[in-house]
């Protein structure tokens, strides 16, 4: 009767922990549904303080329509994880506002006035099958003025950009009245004709945040404009200079672009038939606020180095190789503690200039992106036309020392201009004298026509952002454009735009998109295999460097000896000519088999760090596993035998 009710209790006890294990499922799922541990390196999972802060900002209620078709779930069964990844997101978004965001979820079904809507919204639909019938992953946000922001495919390849594409629309909807950068810029980006008069991609997301003013190249800079940006200024007139120098005397935010060969400005430039670029700086400008920098040299840097393809050498292989004016760079190379840098992963610069502080200038400059200390300059000659990236690699030689590809500026600055506004280029006497009696007569009364009075100094402490590359604007150095059912999907593979539009959102006052824009990034190259293949790639271009150059001798030595028996109507090569070429062959002979040697140990140094991994990553788990097995068996069996030793240790005594 015991054991009955011990098997009784036994069943009891099983059916009372199941009914617990669903209870505490269902309590966990209400009660705990928001909270969440991230233990990612680079947060993916959790939401920033940019996105609370927007949300805290809310002052009107915004809609948000989640549309998903349950065809496109069934269709796609990726899909489904990552539908409710969103839902969950937005949820969060929902609870965070304070009542200020309302969700709502709809399925359109085909042929369904749901469906009408998500077209209506904008919303890109996703075919289902040959009948026609379209399913659609997006959201469409309104606020009470109707202002409507859309993201129109939820394309997966972009799930490390979430948050920032849901706050981005959560922003625009609340902040309607947008910042004015004013563009000042010597290559059409805003309007490029090598892309059918396309604005460049940097331009299109700056306008999702900013009015965007171009101003031509003789701009008058109104006082509406909150942030001026010049991008490769070169021929500007003392006007144009002048205009910009009392923006930034004045206090006006400033962020400019100047750099050594603008590869793709120069592009722009030949489709419009304009002279090659010759580089672009302001002179004039930098020298009065205290900035070195030099048009006529590039920044090359062998620890952030882009490996490129530059065709095939003499045996058919490819030829890869280090290009030190093609720069990946990394965290470790921004600033600490800057919101213009926090949290960028990767920003792409090519051919880019390099910036210092004047010896003596008072002015307050921080650099927030930096080369590795295995950078040089480079001539600038040497990457306009034609580059030899494995020659320049084969001259470079590094210099120990970090260089500033772009840095804070501020300070009292001291104007280009001291003695005031340069005289206008006047068509004759008359026209001349009547400037410079307007000149006086502004210098006495402090303005002339409404024109402010001119400033010596800045007034208040400047703010600008140097950065001496413009290539880090172009499209082919952060994007990469795939085709989806026939559409265009533009997914970031850097944080180029990221790093311009923190800075301009931090010159016109707005911080809080700051930190959200690159999360997760999942570019994490393995540095180590970097290493390994950089360094043997370095030997084995060394090795085919004394081959190249060998067999260069080689032929030249056949040329010449047959050209002197053609000469002498068919000379016979002589014993000693006969055992020269004998001898390069064989030395060519041993420098192929040590080249073959120096790959295998390349690839095998590789192999080797492979077995390892695996070995690591399959076996290790079932190796602690078992390790645990056995510690614990053999730990319960200790303490089975005391026990059964105890009984018969007391009846001993």
């Amino acid at each position: 009767m015991a054991g009955w009710d011990q098997r009784k209790l036994g069943v009891a006890g099983l059916g009372l922990a199941i009914v617990l294990f669903l209870a505490l499922n269902v309590f966990s799922q209400g009660a705990f549904r928001n909270l969440q541990a991230d233990l990612t390196a680079e947060g993916l999972f959790s939401v920033s303080d940019g996105t609370d802060r927007v949300l805290a900002e809310l002052d009107e209620p915004i809609t948000l329509r989640v549309f998903v078709s349950r065809g496109l779930i069934e269709a796609s069964p990726g899909l489904g994880a990552y539908a409710e990844r969103v839902l969950e997101l937005v949820e969060r978004y929902v609870a965070r506002s304070g009542g200020k965001i309302r969700l709502e979820v709809v399925d359109p079904e085909p042929f369904s006035p749901e469906e009408d809507r998500a077209v209506g919204f904008g919303l890109q639909g996703a075919p289902l099958d040959d009948a026609g019938r379209l399913g659609f992953f997006g959201i469409a946000g309104t606020n009470t003025t109707d202002d409507l922001d859309v993201i129109a495919f939820l394309q997966p390849g972009r799930e490390s950009f979430l948050e920032y594409d849901l706050t981005r629309l959560v922003h625009n909807l609340a902040n309607p009245k947008k910042k004015v950068v004013g563009l000042v810029s010597g290559i059409p980006i805003d309007a490029d004709p090598a892309l059918e008069n396309r604005p460049w991609r940097v331009v299109e997301q700056m306008k999702q945040f900013f009015e965007v003013r171009s101003l031509g190249l003789d701009p008058k800079i109104e006082d509406d404009v909150d942030v001026l940006m010049v991008v490769h200024p070169f021929g500007l007139s003392d006007e144009t200079l002048y205009a910009i120098d009392q923006h930034v005397m004045a206090g006006g935010k400033t962020m400019i672009f100047v750099d050594p060969f603008a590869e793709e400005g120069s592009r722009s430039n030949a489709a419009m038939r304009l002279p090659p670029d010759r580089g672009s700086d302001l002179a004039k400008l930098f020298e009065a606020w205290g900035v070195e920098y030099d048009r006529d040299r590039v920044l090359g840097d062998l620890g952030s180095a882009q490996r490129v393809s530059t065709g095939v050498d003499s045996y058919g292989r490819p030829v890869i190789t280090d290009y030190v004016a093609w720069l990946t760079l990394r965290p470790e190379l921004f600033a600490d503690g800057d919101v213009v840098t926090d949290r960028l992963r990767v920003v792409n610069v090519a051919s880019a200039g390099f910036l210092a502080k004047a010896g003596e200038s008072e002015a307050a400059f921080e650099p927030l992106i930096s080369s590795t200390p295995a950078a040089a300059p480079v001539e600038a000659q040497k990457v306009r036309f034609q580059p030899d990236p494995a020659g320049i690699l084969k001259t470079f030689a590094p210099q120990d020392e970090a260089l500033v590809l772009a840095a804070r500026l501020g300070g009292k600055l001291k104007s280009a201009f001291p003695d005031g506004p340069p005289e206008p280029a006047g068509n004759g006497d008359e026209e001349a004298a009547k400037a410079a009696e307007k000149e006086d007569g502004a210098k006495e009364d402090g303005a002339a026509d409404g024109a402010p009075a001119h400033l010596a100094e800045a007034a208040e402490g400047a703010n600008l952002i140097l950065v001496a590359d413009t290539d880090i604007l172009a499209d082919r150095f952060w994007l990469q454009i795939q085709d989806f059912f026939g559409q265009r999907v533009v997914t970031p593979t850097a944080d180029n735009a990221s790093f311009v539009i923190n800075a301009l959102d931090n010159l016109s006052g707005s911080s809080a998109l700051i930190g959200l824009r690159s999360r997760g990034l999942s570019d994490r190259p393995f540095e180590y295999v970097r290493d390994i293949q950089k360094r043997a790639e370095l030997r084995y271009r060394d090795r085919e460097r004394a081959l190249v150059a060998q067999l260069e001798d080689v032929q030249s030595k056949l040329t010449e000896l047959q050209t002197t028996e053609k000469a002498e109507g068919g000379a016979i090569l002589s014993e000693e000519q006969k055992e020269a070429i004998e001898k390069f062959r064989r030395e060519i002979r041993k420098i192929r088999r040590e080249l073959r040697d120096v790959r295998r140990d390349l690839n095998a140094d590789i192999d080797r760090l492979d077995a390892w991994l695996k070995v690591l990553n399959i076996g290790a788990m079932p190796a602690l596993v078992a390790v645990f097995a056995v510690v614990f068996l053999t730990v319960r069996n200790r303490r089975m035998r005391r026990r059964r030793a105890a009984p018969a240790a007391a009846a001993a005594g």
